[in-house]
């Protein structure tokens, strides 16, 4: 069977939450919920929802104290090619931190599967308590990405879903209107 790279890091993340579901059994705190994280190391905008902090892209020094706040799982929404300046993958990993990298856009669009993918990824881990920090460069992809799963699968307004994606980030007009219209292919 041929698996597909990102079928192979959703598989990859799914056995990793597995072994987190085996030494944590917390509920899940729904993504409605808003969280208290504080922005820290090099990070500028910083968002917690439910059990994800929605981040902009982290350096190799904020990586070095993930732990410090209880991130337990990193998930990169960035496309495979764009370059963070160090292997994030690697520097991650040696925290003893799991790392996956599932990218949110094809091209210039927002891909429904990879939201699926991503999610899937999300939702398992807060139904074993994992607290997850996902990002992207600038936060505007991991907004998006917040306010497209609330529209979707918490019944959230677009309005809403709107205002907090750019709470979470979400600030380029250009790409706020991308992520409005396609919010209006989920219903």
């Amino acid at each position: 069977m041929n698996i597909t790279k990102l079928s192979r890091n959703t598989f990859v993340a799914l056995l990793i939450l597995l072994f987190f579901s085996a030494v944590s059994f917390a509920q899940m705190v729904p993504l409605t919920e808003k969280g208290e994280q504080e922005a820290f190391g090099n990070l500028k905008v910083v968002s917690q929802y439910g059990h994800v902090v929605f981040a902009d892209q982290p350096d190799k020094a904020t990586v070095g104290i993930l732990k410090d706040h209880d991130i337990g799982l990193v998930i990169s929404i960035r496309g495979e090619a764009e370059d963070e300046g160090f292997d994030e993958r690697k520097a991650v990993e040696e925290q003893g931190i799991p790392f996956v990298q599932i990218p949110y856009m094809k091209g210039r669009s927002i891909d429904l599967g990879a939201m699926d993918d991503i999610l899937s990824v999300v939702y398992a881990a807060g139904e074993n308590g994992t607290k997850i920090m996902l990002h992207c460069t600038h936060s505007q992809r991991a907004g998006s990405l917040l306010g497209a799963a609330l529209y979707r699968d918490y019944g959230v307004s677009k309005e809403e879903s709107m205002k907090i994606a750019d709470d979470a980030g979400l600030k380029s007009e250009f790409l706020a209107k991308m992520h409005s219209e396609f919010l209006d292919t989920l219903k």
